[in-house]
């Protein structure tokens, strides 16, 4: 049991992994991601899938509601281009431009083959659905969470799942995305295999191999920040060793298939959906070492410029962000790795979380405390908190979704620092929020609602908790 737990990546590397899934997908374009090693130009075909209504609209007097919608459009073809190689351990994000904005597709991926005559061989198909037209009112359905590793609890099964991707399963009918917030996987737990970049593309390819990732995934766009355990735990210095080779990795997988960043060579990026905004922080890459703040409080002893988590660069951006979105977003999600709140509050989370730089803390909440309908969406502690931090914003933090949890060791101190805990919960194997937002049916005043849900209670099916936050004339 602990042989095959510790070394499943050594044991089945899955080289011949094949994985075709959409990534960001935009009102007008969608990034995909694929890997494929078996050689042979590639070509996309895809089709609107065009709705019921539509069809019996035109029609044929035909009552057969059995009919496959999706065959009376046609397909058109995106371009034949060459397969992904060795450099990129077979990986490649390709986009399909020129969409429309609100429509549901289908894509297929075909292998073609040059012998004497050419054959074309299906390798897999997605579903999508365009994002609605900038700054115009939406609803928006997404999944949220932090941290995963296959097969944890342990089970014995020649093919490891993910717990957590399975339970989302039941819900992935209705989602529009999952927004995933690090720890995808575990590089250093429970053993570190090494700083190369083919340790860490085991790592990607075993989560990607399980089962109920490839059902997933191909039905629901997911989009990434990374943190630490994609590179080592608790990770401060920066561009040292092994930054790169995980880096490396990481875009293969699931960086490049994420929205344009928003500086050349960032991971740190921004979008939109209808009128629903969304900046993504990078936590790890440009952090100095923490501060030390006061022990009850969370706030810092003196002040300290030379401490920070995002990065001057990246923190002007956000900021000019928070300017351009003030007034023209609805609702505004600001996505970290970490946790804002000051709640954790052991040693490890004093360093770790943005507890552990509160000079610079102070002055993003100081300017997000004037945003309205800003919410803070973070993962990271292996526990579930809904906080009103000192801003009046409130943050959802919530994981695992398929990792190890804390049951005996209390962790979080409620209401510290001028914050209000709204939930707490420490239990459950599996934990991850879905976020209603709707600014359709009142414009003006929009509806945010928050529902965690973990295999402990209901088995999933149904919320162990909701909340349904006051959305603020935002205009």
């Amino acid at each position: 049991m602990v042989v095959d737990f510790v070394y499943r990546p050594i044991i089945t590397p899955a080289k011949d992994l094949f994985v075709f899934r959409p990534g960001y997908v935009s009102h007008d374009s969608a990034r995909l991601h694929i890997r494929y090693s078996d050689g042979g130009n590639l070509e996309l075909r895809y089709k609107e899938l065009v709705p019921k209504a539509s069809l019996l609209y035109q029609n044929t007097g035909s009552d057969d509601t059995s009919i496959d919608f999706a065959n009376n459009s046609p397909w058109e073809s995106a371009g034949e281009f060459g397969p992904p190689t060795e450099d990129t351990d077979y990986t490649s994000t390709t986009a399909l431009l020129n969409l429309q904005p609100a429509t549901r597709y289908l894509v297929e991926l075909h292998s073609r083959e040059s012998t004497l005559h050419t054959q074309t061989v299906l390798l897999g198909s997605v579903e999508f659905k365009t994002s609605p037209l900038p700054h115009q009112p939406a609803r928006l359905r997404f999944g949220t969470g932090s941290c995963i590793k296959p097969n944890f609890p342990y089970r014995p099964s020649w093919t490891h799942d993910i717990y957590g991707f399975a339970s989302m399963l039941d819900h992935s009918d209705s989602l529009d995305l999952i927004m995933f917030m690090g720890d995808f996987i575990y590089a250093d737990v429970p053993l570190y295999f090494g700083p190369e970049t083919e340790d860490y593309r085991r790592l990607y390819r075993q989560v990607y191999a399980a089962q109920s990732s490839r059902r997933l995934l191909r039905k629901v766009p997911m989009l990434h920040v990374y943190d630490d355990h994609e590179i080592k735990n608790n990770w401060h210095d920066q561009d040292q060793p092994p930054m790169g080779s995980a880096m490396t990795a990481y875009n293969e997988y699931n960086g490049l298939p994420n929205p344009p960043p928003a500086v050349s060579g960032a991971s740190y990026y921004n979008f939109t959906y209808g009128n629903i905004a969304f900046y993504a922080w990078d936590t790890r890459r440009y952090r100095t070492r923490w501060e030390t703040p006061n022990t009850d409080s969370g706030e810092a002893t003196t002040s300290d410029d030379e401490h920070t988590m995002l990065g001057q660069e990246q923190k002007q951006h956000f900021i000019q962000w928070l300017h351009d979105v003030n007034h023209t977003a609805a609702v505004k999600f600001v996505i970290s790795s970490v946790p804002v709140t000051a709640g954790w509050s052991n040693f490890d989370s004093s360093q770790d979380t943005w507890r552990g730089y509160p000079t610079e803390r102070a002055e993003i909440l100081n300017l997000t405390q004037h945003i309205p309908n800003l919410f803070y969406l973070s993962g990271d502690r292996h526990e579930m908190a809904a906080v009103e931090l000192p801003s009046g914003n409130i943050e959802f933090s919530t994981s695992p979704v398929s990792q190890f949890t804390f049951p005996f060791v209390g962790k979080f101190k409620k209401d510290i620092g001028g914050e209000h805990t709204i939930h707490y919960r420490r239990p459950g194997h599996v934990k991850y929020g879905i976020l209603d937002v709707d600014t359709e049916s009142d414009p003006d005043t929009p509806r945010i609602t928050y529902s965690l849900y973990t295999t402990d209670i209901h088995h999933g099916k149904r919320p162990a908790w909701v909340y349904e936050a006051k959305g603020a004339h935002w205009r």
